[in-house]
């Protein structure tokens, strides 16, 4: 074979094997930019997912809805009214409704250790001239597919011992205990009460 013929055979050749690299390297590219592709889109699309559900949760808070996904009590319009900066106790209202069909028993009420020392259920009851408060140690009934609301002069929870008084804008976070049921957790906000100032007899 001639020298012409054999460089020309080599070059062939290299040029064979340049252009498979070249195809192998732009298809390794290729594949792995749309792996990254597929990988920014699912980012993206978690973060959606998550941006919404803190939307959700917030609109909850501000609002004071809350829910369990396996419980059928929903609780509306909750909120802790504000106190003055001193102040030992303060109430709590909101409206439960069961949604189940069995009645639900609310056996009691704790609250983050950081706003007051105990959460108790209470009622109002006249006794001749005085409007006087009781302590319900077997909690409160709530009917299957009807709703208790717990209002100045009726139902209601009692912080006792507060740490500091509550601001308006602040947040209260309660546990709600049913019997037969999971612990509903709630974030209430803070809000001036434009009713009557909540007197109790002892």
């Amino acid at each position: 074979m001639s020298l012409s013929s054999y460089v020309r055979q080599f070059h062939g050749k290299a040029f064979s094997c340049l252009l498979a690299l070249t195809c192998f390297t732009s298809a390794t590219v290729f594949a792995h930019g749309e792996d990254s592709l597929e990988r920014e889109i699912s980012h993206e699309h978690e973060h959606g997912k998550n941006h919404e559900h803190d939307k959700s949760h917030e609109h909850h808070k501000k609002h004071g809805h809350m829910t369990d996904s396996q419980s059928p009590v929903v609780l509306k319009d909750g909120y802790a009214r504000a106190t003055f900066p001193m102040a030992k106790t303060a109430a709590v209202y909101f409206t439960l409704h069961n949604h189940g069909e069995d009645d639900l028993q609310l056996s009691g009420v704790t609250v983050d250790a950081k706003v007051a020392d105990e959460a108790q259920i209470h009622t109002t009851k006249m006794e001749g001239d005085v409007m006087r408060m009781r302590h319900l140690t077997d909690g409160v009934t709530i009917g299957a597919h009807e709703h208790v609301t717990f209002t100045s002069g009726g139902y209601h929870v009692m912080l006792l011992g507060l740490k500091n008084g509550l601001s308006e804008g602040g947040e209260v976070q309660l546990t709600l205990h049913f019997d037969g049921q999971e612990p509903l957790h709630t974030v209430l906000p803070v809000k001036a009460d434009t009713q009557a100032v909540h007197k109790h007899g002892h």
